[in-house]
């Protein structure tokens, strides 16, 4: 067995209970669902698949924060329970829908990957054939990593630019689909970040506006070459099973044909088995990397088909708001970093977990912080956000946390994203009036009070996304 496989042993199972679960807070998808309230009152939600005098046949959701959804089945007697809350039938047919999009086994991204065009390219600086391309609407993937590789990014950036759009709808309508270079070891990254005169950038990805170009490094070389090698594989021993199970089936009957067909069930199991948990320890170990890509992508996307460059002329004409100031485009990258895709949706309903701390320390005085002033932030330009020294480093770690806690609370606490005085708000900072001026009047306060309410917030803020006392 490839030592990647050997290395990934069978994960124990888990049991997940879904009696009596909470009520998600708020999140960017909220999903209505049918409610049951049974005898011992403990409620369930999700959906009622089919309805009987007797029994009620009810698939139960649960979407806890930051954690892909999970189903589960119940069969319930009309004596277990006390009350139901019903969904109208077209409600219940958009969640059906969305249940179906959901891909629990991890079968449909294998079957999404397998289904990818990818096709050879030249395009790689001092590496010509060595390099695959994948073409979509908003993006165009160039790789010099394993197919594995190469089509699992392809796949889950399919999915970020998807939810992406649902979040902001694009406005643009000749927006170019961004160049994503995906480099897997730092030589390439460097020779990629040549010609933009930044070789020595700590940053591990960088969005080029000009050249409409995402650039992103990674060490994932020999891992993808080794999960690529374990799915080769499993395939090899999957395909011995079933010519071994052709074999048994000519020359047994029952009941001895039972009881090898039982051995090769279990066989192909343990298999299938193996590989899903070599692809879960492969999601553990590259999902830095992933938020890496998602970060990039998110400024490639609000960038070049939401809210791109205009000049100050352009705006004032009317011809559009321009782009989101530095500051919110850092901050709102880092909020969709870390969020879970599903059936086609943005989920980031639930804080960060390491930056909500840290925030949380600033804000106390440990040390680390402060955060930047609120006045300061407000006209920070992109600088403050590139590094290539560790003194760099620091002070861009500040901006990055202090613009990813005002874009978290502007977007669950404040809900403003997106609205028309969001819109009044990019056209005032873009057509040259004052960002701190048209920021106060876009949260309908003087900045001093609003920076209060906020360090407040933050203070409270838990880990589930609600506001504690």
């Amino acid at each position: 067995m490839p030592r990647f496989a050997a290395l990934f042993a069978l994960l124990p199972l888990i049991a997940v209970s879904v009696i009596a679960e909470p009520i998600p807070p708020n999140g960017l998808s909220n999903w209505s669902f049918d409610e049951v309230t049974l005898t011992n009152g403990a409620r369930l939600q999700g959906v009622i698949l089919s309805d009987g005098p007797d029994i009620i046949r009810f698939q139960s959701v649960s979407r806890n924060p930051g954690r892909p959804t999970v189903t589960l089945t119940h069969l319930l007697t009309r004596a277990e329970i006390a009350r139901v809350k019903r969904l109208s039938d077209a409600d219940r047919a958009t969640l059906k829908e969305r249940l179906a999009e959901l891909d629990p086994s991890g079968e449909g991204e294998r079957k999404r990957m397998e289904s990818l065009e990818l096709v050879s390219t030249d395009e790689w600086p001092g590496k010509p054939g060595d390099a695959k391309r994948y073409n979509s609407d908003y993006f165009s993937l160039v790789s010099t990593g394993s197919e594995e590789l190469t089509r699992r990014a392809a796949v889950r950036l399919e999915q970020i630019y998807t939810a992406f759009a649902r979040f902001l709808p694009p406005t643009a309508k000749d927006g170019r689909p961004t160049l994503i270079m995906l480099a897997t070891d730092q030589d390439e990254y460097k020779t990629l970040l040549g010609p933009l005169g930044e070789t020595r950038l700590l940053n591990p990805a960088v969005f080029d506006p000009q050249g409409n170009r995402v650039l992103c490094g990674s060490n994932l070389k020999q891992l993808g070459t080794e999960l690529q090698t374990a799915r080769i594989h499993h395939s090899q021993q999957l395909a011995s099973i079933d010519k071994y199970e052709e074999t048994v089936r000519k020359f047994y009957k029952q009941p001895e044909l039972k009881r090898y067909l039982e051995m090769v069930e279990l066989e192909k199991k343990r298999v299938i088995a193996t590989d899903r948990s070599n692809g879960a320890k492969f999601d553990e170990t590259t999902k830095r990397f992933f938020a890496i890509l998602y970060h990039e992508a998110f400024h490639s996307y609000v960038g070049t088909f939401v809210y791109p460059a205009m000049k100050p002329d352009d705006v004032k004409a009317g011809k559009g708001t321009g782009e989101l100031p530095r500051w919110l485009n850092e901050g709102l990258a880092q909020v969709f970093e870390t969020s879970v895709v599903e059936a086609g949706e943005l989920r980031a309903d639930w804080p960060d977990r390491d930056r909500r701390d840290r925030v949380k320390d600033w804000l106390k005085g440990k040390s680390g912080g402060p955060l930047v002033p609120l006045s300061d932030l407000l006209v920070t330009g992109k600088d403050a956000f590139l590094a290539s020294h560790a003194d760099q480093k620091a002070a861009s770690n500040r901006a990055y946390l202090t613009s990813w806690a005002l874009a978290y609370y502007l977007t669950f606490q404040r809900r403003v994203i997106g609205t028309e005085e969001f819109r009044k708000y990019l056209v005032a900072v873009n057509s040259g009036g004052d960002p701190r001026a048209a920021f106060a009047a876009l949260v309908g306060q003087e900045l001093p009070a609003f920076e209060k309410d906020w360090h407040m917030y933050l203070l409270r803020l838990q880990s589930d996304g609600t506001v504690g006392k």
